[in-house]
């Protein structure tokens, strides 16, 4: 059986390219030349790692099926990941990885939190964060920079985590109409741990993934998917609902405003939808929610007191920074804190000040400039394939010398959508962020590592084209 996949990358072209006549005649034809692969050509265990993780890491068996606790999944599936892609890349002669500018700020945010182990108020409380916690996410990062290296495999990971999402959601309606795992007294938590069971986390994650599910519902495909899709969103924002969190509301509504103006869908009739959807569903909000909500701006009727408690962390997290501004208080260890003679005892709920009390000024730095890159790789990815849509319209091309991207136009369809659903997840999360300490949790990396893949399989389509159609040149010139 053979299959068609065009890898992006230099070090993961296999043999089977082919023959350069194929290739230079898709150049002369503006087309891009497809790479044959057989199934076993096209499977390597470094992206079957990746895969493995994903798979782990969001459905979470070892949370569910008794006797996969202790059988450490998510951590085989990446070790076998990066061996088999350190051995792959050097028996290509290839580097061990690539090195991307967001690959060096997740190792310099690596870097300073190691250097802050020795100076911070617990050495061993910070360097169990670092190797627990952190190491494993720099090292995931650079599996994903090395083998998310298709637009069919960026896409596989989505719908992974899409699907994953639906099959929680549908646990959380469940559990909550049953009255399990309730929080607060009616509050739905996840029905798994790790970085979902926080009602709180639980709807930043949410508010960070449902653009992955709205991506399948506005691109053109096959109707069963897109259903499935805009059910998983429904399923989605009702979870929201019933989390009750103050900062995931916010989220999911910055997250849906830039979707729509970056996929460009505000449009009149979208706009009309939009008004008679929140008719419909404004007066069957419980109570319980649209009271909580009203303490955003009203504290006054906040009974928990915990909206004018967070502000207050905000201040205290602020003089911690300033009393620590170059080595912050260690990975972890805001909550050790003694401020005005007490011991904190809490986080700050705020991901930038969280880096900026417990890292120092060095890692804001290196987190503004991951977060920087994630906006600028979506945003790139879809102004680049928005105009080449353009381009191939007939419609006049802004600048340019009119080169091709490379891609199949099912391809560029799905990452031009893709770039729009990332500049919205970001949104989503850093809105969400700024109420929750998450700066070291693997929902950002996540959609860092989505962006810019799907950012670097465009160019590297690109300049594979655009060498193509050299050859295609010095041939002429030879002839």
């Amino acid at each position: 059986m053979i299959r068609h996949e065009r890898l992006a990358f230099g070090s993961h072209v296999l043999p089977s390219v082919p023959a350069r006549p194929s290739i230079v005649a898709a150049a002369l034809s503006h087309e891009p030349a497809p790479v044959h692969l057989t199934r076993i050509e096209t499977w390597d265990w470094g992206w079957g790692g990746l895969l493995l993780f994903s798979l782990a890491l969001f459905f979470r068996p070892q949370d569910q099926v008794a006797g996969l606790g202790n059988a450490h999944l998510s951590e085989l599936a990446a070790i076998i990941g990066l061996t088999a892609m350190v051995f792959l890349n050097l028996s290509r002669r290839q580097p061990i990885t690539r090195v991307t500018p967001e690959l060096l700020g997740v190792f310099a945010l690596w870097g300073v939190m190691l250097a802050t182990v020795p100076t911070s108020l617990w050495p061993g409380g910070s360097f169990l964060i670092f190797r627990r916690d952190f190491l494993p996410i720099a090292f995931l990062f650079m599996l994903f920079v090395n083998c998310a290296t298709s637009p069919r495999r960026i896409e596989r990971i989505c719908r992974v985590i899409v699907l994953a999402f639906g099959y929680m959601c549908v646990r959380v309606i469940f559990n909550y109409v049953r009255g399990i795992g309730l929080v607060e007294g009616d509050r739905a938590s996840g029905p798994v741990g790790g970085f979902f069971e926080n009602p709180n986390d639980l709807a930043l994650n949410l508010a960070a993934f449902l653009p992955l599910a709205l991506m399948y519902v506005k691109r053109p495909g096959p109707v069963l998917m897109r259903l499935v899709s805009a059910g998983i969103a429904c399923l989605m924002l009702v979870v929201v609902v019933l989390t009750k969190s103050r900062g995931g509301l916010l989220g999911t509504i910055a997250m849906l405003i830039v979707f729509l103006l970056v996929s460009r869908s505000l449009t009149p009739g979208m706009l009309l939808a939009l008004v008679v959807a929140g008719m419909l569903i404004l007066p069957a909000l419980p109570e319980s929610f649209l009271s909580r909500m009203a303490t955003i701006t009203e504290g006054e009727t906040d009974p928990g007191g915990s909206r004018e408690e967070r502000k207050q962390l905000l201040k205290n997290a602020w003089a911690v920074f300033l009393e620590y501004p170059l080595t912050g208080v260690g990975a972890g260890q805001f909550q050790t804190v003694e401020l005005n003679g007490r011991t904190l005892w809490r986080e700050t709920h705020n991901a930038p000040l969280q880096v900026a009390t417990e890292l120092g000024i060095f890692g804001p730095i290196a987190f503004f400039f991951l977060i920087y890159r994630g906006f600028g790789a979506a945003l790139w990815t879809r102004k680049r394939l928005s105009w080449i849509y353009r381009r191939r319209r007939g419609k006049q091309a802004r600048s340019g010398n009119g080169e091709e991207d490379g891609l199949s136009d099912r391809e560029r369809v799905f990452l031009q959508t893709h770039g729009a659903a990332m500049v919205a997840s970001l949104t989503g999360w850093f809105v969400c962020a700024l109420f929750a300490s998450v700066a070291f949790n693997w929902t950002f990396y996540y959609v860092l590592g989505l962006s810019v893949t799907a950012r670097d399989v465009v160019r590297a389509r690109a300049h594979a084209f655009a060498r193509a159609k050299e050859l295609v040149e010095r041939e002429r010139v030879v002839a």
